[in-house]
């Protein structure tokens, strides 16, 4: 049996027989967002790391065969550490063929009045009037970008060509993205919503993705606007509290492999890895 002064193995797991999580440290060419990041948030987890010196939750992400890594979440993390220069990244990989790695979307609920359609159409984007049920069914058959929902009905966004997709949906969020107040909702009845919130205005209906086409635009240059994909993903690694010395010092990745390794099997061993299988509600975020 290995003793704690030996370099551990991959694949560590708990008493109970769980495996841990595969956490790995790769160069941050190999990552890969699919999403834009929100850069007020960015900023805020800039000085946040700094401050801490440390990282505390690592980006998830799926591997790209032969390309590296498309972040499933975590774009504002990733983009922190670009932005601290950081040559390398943090990453809990996940098999993303794994039918347990389920992808779905959230809509944007706007809960003051904005006037959207006119902001939409001074974006020279083309609108035209449905019902909520032919909306529904176009944005299903992906012939158009997205909708807009009201109590009046429904306003269509054309979409020109599918693989413009994600540069039309990014010109719609732009026109509210830093002017309206945000809710990112899954429901769709505006009834259900107006009793959750105590007031709607408009909500953006978005079209739901494969994984395929989040690999996609991955690999393309225009990502999908941020708070539309949402990746629900079991067993997340959270409170990893990655140091920021390790993470902007001088060595290759092989090197900061062992030293994660290494304090993985610290941790197990002084009791500090805890793994939850039920549901969790957190009050603090």
């Amino acid at each position: 049996m290995a003793s704690p002064q030996q370099t551990p193995r991959a694949g560590l797991r708990l008493a109970s027989g769980k495996a841990l999580p595969d956490l790995r440290i790769v160069g941050r060419s190999q990552v890969h967002l699919h999403e834009d990041c929100d850069q007020i948030r960015v900023d805020r987890l800039v000085a946040r790391v700094r401050a801490d010196g440390m990282l505390r939750n690592p980006p998830l992400a799926a591997s790209i065969p032969d390309e590296g890594f498309v972040v499933l979440d975590g774009a504002n993390r990733t983009s922190a550490l670009l932005a601290l220069e950081a040559p390398v990244i943090p990453l809990q990989v996940v098999d993303y063929a794994d039918p347990a790695v389920r992808l779905e979307v959230w809509h944007h609920l706007l809960v003051r009045p904005s006037d959207l359609p006119a902001r939409l159409r001074a974006q020279a984007l083309t609108l035209r009037a449905a019902s909520p049920s032919e909306a529904a069914r176009e944005l299903a058959e992906r012939t158009i970008a997205c909708y807009v929902l009201t109590t009046a009905g429904a306003l269509i966004v054309s979409l020109p060509s599918e693989r413009l997709l994600a540069q039309t949906l990014a010109a719609v969020v732009a026109t509210y993205k830093t002017t309206d107040h945000i809710y990112r909702v899954t429901d769709i009845n505006l009834d259900t919503l107006m009793a959750d919130y105590g007031a709607v205005g408009e909500l953006v209906v978005f079209p739901t993705f494969t994984k395929r086409d989040i690999v996609e635009v991955a690999r393309a240059p225009v990502k999908l606007p941020t708070g539309i994909t949402r990746h629900l993903i079991p067993g997340r690694a959270l409170r990893l509290n990655v140091p920021l010395s390790v993470l902007t010092s001088p060595g290759d990745v092989a090197a900061k492999n062992r030293w994660l390794q290494e304090e993985l099997h610290r941790k197990l061993l002084d009791h500090q890895i805890r793994y939850y299988p039920e549901a969790t509600f957190l009050f603090d975020e």
